[in-house]
Formats: structure tokens, sequence, C-alpha cells
């Protein structure tokens, strides 16, 4: 029997989006049972209901928690902290490169099974990614407008592009017999300098 916890809501909030994130990795997302977390989390399934009322409000809860627009604040650059291109979008890289590490067992469920979810659920897995890019193609906007990036540069496809180099990087490094003949570091500079270069204004 479990020992009963004497905790305030907002933490026992907190420990139910720890553990649904967790079993969520684990088990997949339709494997995942609303019991299952609520054991991880050392709760009953009426705490966890009377929390977030349904399996799929949970899983945008941890979106949330993970993905969303205060976790990005704290993990994005912002357009004037250094006022260096290459600078900012290192920073950048650097922290989307670690939100995504410190996640990547909730993100391949969501990858490998979001397909099988209602549109409220692929929704959510797009809203994962939505406040880090947006904060990119602010810091994109800026340097358009400071001459730093070609005036018909596009800071949209811009962001996609350097996100994508960024994600992709982090699932071959992590994936099982994969070894690389360069360091996630040496790969994080080469994404800076193929944008720095590429997308340069003319001297």
């Amino acid at each position: 029997m479990q020992a009963k916890r004497s905790t305030s809501p907002a933490e026992t909030r907190r420990r139910l989006l720890s553990a649904a994130a967790v079993v969520y990795g684990r088990e997949g997302l339709n494997g995942a049972t609303t019991r299952a977390i609520a054991g991880e989390a050392g709760v009953n399934e009426v705490t966890l209901f009377r929390h977030f009322h349904s399996k799929e409000r949970l899983l945008a809860a941890v979106v949330g928690e993970n993905f969303g627009k205060q976790t990005a604040a704290a993990q994005s650059v912002t357009t004037t902290e250094t006022g260096d291109l290459r600078t900012d979008l290192a920073e950048h890289a650097r922290r989307y490169e670690q939100l995504l590490r410190d996640n990547l067992p909730l993100i391949r469920a969501m990858i490998g099974e979001i397909h099988h979810h209602c549109d409220h659920e692929r929704q959510v897995f797009k809203a994962i990614f939505r406040p880090l890019r947006e904060a990119l193609v602010a810091c994109l906007q800026h340097a358009i407008s400071q001459g730093r990036i070609q005036k018909d540069g596009n800071p949209e496809l811009l962001a996609d592009l350097f996100n994508g180099m960024v994600f992709t990087g982090v699932l071959r490094r992590t994936g099982s017999h994969v070894r690389l003949e360069y360091s996630a570091a040496t790969h994080l500079s080469a994404i800076v300098d193929l944008l720095v270069r590429g997308a340069a204004s003319e001297p």
C-alpha cells in the first residue's frame, strides 16, 4: 500500500506531470495508462482525474510543462543578448539541443505514435516546438533588420532548417549502434557556420 503524502495541490500536480512524462516515454502514448501514471506519482487515479480530468488533458499539460512558453523563454536566446548573430545562434542551438536531450524519451514516443491519435493530440505535438521556433524567427528577423542577413532571407525557412539540423543531430547521436566521427559541439558549430555564411549579407 502506498504511503500517504502530505503535499500541496501544486506539488501533487508537479509530481503527476513528472510521472506522466516518465511513463509516456517508457510505455508510449498508447501503452501509458492513467493507473500507471498515478502509481508512478504515488497517488490514486481519482487524484489524477481531479487535476487533469482526462488522459488527453494530462498529455497537453505535460507538453506545456516541458515545452511551453516559460520553458522556451528559459531555453531560447534573445535578440539583444550579445548583438552577435553567430554567438546568439550558437547559444540557441546549445539550449535547444539540451531541451531535446532532456525530453528525448517523450519526444520519441510522440514521434512514433502521434499519427494514431486525434487532431487535438496532433496539435499538442505541433505546439511542442512552436515557442522555440518563434524565438529563433525573431532572432533572425532582427539580424535581417540589422543587415547581417540578406534582406530577401526568409526567417521562417531559415529557422526550420536550423532547428531541423539540431533535431536530426540529437536523434542520430542517441540512436542505438550509431557512432559519429564528430562531436556534438562540432556538429552545432557547423550548423551555425552554415547558416551564418549561407545567409550572410554580401560585403
